[in-house]
């Protein structure tokens, strides 16, 4: 496994090539004498900084994800968070209302409390080995959903039992920056952001991202991702 200053140092990569193009976008709208020019410019603006937001939390979180598969960590050892978002297979045996116990299946197609105990009973035979394997996180523990909104974020940060109540401080601007982004990336042409409004959506994304970097450095170093 990379060591947590060689994951921050990637994220950081990462997060300065991002913060560089939403810098140069803007800089180009206010050095520009055409009015158009500058209406077109703070609208890519928007959608530029929205893009980079979710993009760098997708690949911040999934880095993470990268760092803890890399331990091989037993599942008696990680945290209840990293289990639960491992076991995702096991828990769809239990869930899967069409797995059926094979002697009964003929005779008692139709008793879904039955069906439900022999995936219950399943479930629990297998929970021992399950405990024993390492964990091993899926791809889509991260989950953008095409739009991340504050509680999108949130959800994304409870799978993996990293910090998720801090982003409401954030709340109102991330929507509000998704909002617009939304309106003008679906044809709104009316959707002209101020000066002041693009600084404020800027501040509240590269606050975001900075928050994702060290919550997630913050983990490694702390051992966030092993049972107490």
């Amino acid at each position: 496994m990379n060591s947590p200053e060689e994951i921050f140092r990637q994220i950081e990569d990462d997060r300065a090539v991002r913060e560089r193009e939403v810098r140069l976008i803007g800089n180009a709208a206010r050095r520009t004498e055409s009015q158009a020019e500058r209406d077109m410019l703070f609208r890519a603006s928007v959608i530029l900084t929205y893009a980079h937001l979710e993009g760098f939390c997708r690949f911040a979180l999934l880095a993470y994800a990268s760092a803890i598969n890399s331990m091989k960590l037993s599942c008696n050892e990680a945290s209840f968070a990293l289990v639960a978002a491992s076991l995702t297979k096991l828990f769809g045996a239990l869930r899967h209302p069409q797995s059926k116990h094979k002697f009964f299946v003929r005779a008692l197609p139709d008793d879904a409390k039955l069906h439900l105990t022999a995936r219950e009973r399943e479930f629990v035979e297998n929970l021992e080995g399950a405990m024993r394997s390492n964990v091993e996180l899926p791809d889509d523990v991260v989950d953008t959903e095409s739009n991340l909104s504050s509680v999108i974020l949130m959800k994304n940060l409870y799978r993996l039992g990293l910090n998720y109540p801090v982003v409401e401080e954030q709340n109102s601007q991330i929507n509000k920056l998704l909002g617009i982004r939304n309106a003008i990336a679906h044809g709104d042409g009316l959707k002209v952001p101020k000066s002041d409004e693009i600084d404020s959506y800027v501040s509240t994304a590269f606050g975001v991202m900075s928050f994702i970097q060290t919550e997630i450095f913050n983990a490694l170093i702390r051992g966030a991702y092993r049972r107490p």
